[in-house]
């Protein structure tokens, strides 16, 4: 994060700046939450993510129009809000490493609860393996999320029926007899 950037309001009359004053944080945030998710907006999103509140960057984070440099960027930001809405993006569904997102399951049960729950849609890795990463997780609600998921294999859920929490194992044989 770059805390060098200034963003600025600025008004001109007639080509000539008649008005400047700094943004607070709270206000680049409201400004990247509203800013239309477009293509056309990268070049202030690739700024905006370079900005020292993570509410700012969490709001950049949840678009789904991200160039892959913003994405690259924001995959390795510290802030665990920006990344768990960045795992929820279509950008991030389509573009994020096999690696990004096996590494990410591994660092927060919301991240890992919102992968379970939608893991065929992570086009770069393979689900089965993500499938195999999740059932070797310890948090038994990341299991509950990925028995949700109307893509989990019946091979899996089987497996889930001898689950030693009784609520795992209950939502298991539910999905089977539906």
């Amino acid at each position: 994060m770059s805390s060098k950037l200034v963003f600025k309001l600025v008004v001109e009359d007639s080509g000539k700046e008649v008005f400047s004053k700094s943004l607070s944080y709270e206000t680049v945030a409201n400004i990247a939450s509203s800013y239309e998710d477009s293509d056309e907006s990268n070049g202030f999103f690739a700024l905006a993510a370079k900005h020292p509140a993570s509410t700012v960057r969490e709001n950049i984070a949840d678009k789904d129009k991200l160039s892959e440099e913003i994405l690259s960027l924001l995959i390795k930001d510290n802030s665990i809000p920006v990344l768990r809405n960045l795992v929820r993006t279509q950008a991030f569904k389509e573009n994020g490493s096999a690696d990004d997102v096996e590494r990410l399951i591994k660092l927060d049960v919301e991240i890992a609860q919102n992968i379970a729950g939608d893991i065929d849609s992570y086009q770069q890795a393979d689900a089965s393996k993500l499938c195999s990463v999740i059932l070797g997780l310890d948090d038994p609600s990341i299991l509950v999320s990925l028995i949700g998921n109307c893509s989990t294999p019946k091979k899996v859920l089987k497996e889930l029926l001898n689950h030693s929490d009784p609520y795992v194992a209950s939502q298991a044989k539910k999905r089977l007899e539906n």
